[in-house]
């Protein structure tokens, strides 16, 4: 539970309720930092290789470790979905493989719980390896193939820029902790 619900709207004043109701916003804040990451991702790059990492599926798959509750696979799908709109994909690649990507982290934290950062490296290393091998049966299947080697360049910038949007997703939640008494992991 994220925070503990609050009286019913009747029995609240008009100050606590304009409070709660500028509270919400943070349940918000994983799916607003996987979009700006998402926008980010369409920056132009100066190089020649496809070598923009996956920074909006880094993002969910953070969020979907550090707050579950909040990055449902449902959310997961529609940041998806945005981005197969942005990229100019056919809607439902990303969109599918963004919400089975999310439901297999959670599906992992379920299983093993609490464990290092290296073991959550190796097991996005593997999240990201499956996304990028079946985005190109997906795209395949919605009439445009897809060559693999640049999937592969982009699985390789995005393990090793995993480092980053953690420390970054990190810092957000300890800001959202230390501002809000009730928010809480998990």
């Amino acid at each position: 539970m994220i925070a503990t619900p609050p009286p019913p709207a009747l029995l609240m004043t008009a100050i606590e309720r304009r409070r709660w109701i500028l509270s919400l916003w943070r349940y918000a804040v994983p799916a607003l930092t996987s979009v700006a990451l998402l926008v980010l991702m369409l920056a132009p790059l100066p190089i020649s290789l496809p070598a923009m990492p996956h920074l909006a599926l880094m993002a969910v798959l953070v969020w979907a470790m550090l707050q579950p509750a909040l990055m449902a696979p449902w959310v997961a799908f529609c940041i998806g979905a945005l981005a197969d709109l942005l990229f100019g994909q056919p809607v439902g690649v990303n969109a599918t493989l963004f919400a089975l990507a999310t439901g297999t982290m959670r599906l992992a934290g379920q299983m093993f719980g609490r464990h290092g950062s290296l073991f959550d490296w190796l097991l996005v290393t593997a999240v990201l390896l499956g996304f990028a091998l079946l985005t190109g049966p997906l795209m395949a299947l919605a009439g445009r193939s897809t060559p693999v080697l640049p999937l592969l360049w982009q699985w390789l910038t995005s393990v090793a820029a995993w480092p980053m949007v953690v420390r970054l997703c990190a810092a957000i939640q300890r800001r959202l902790a230390a501002s809000a008494p009730h928010w809480r992991h998990g």
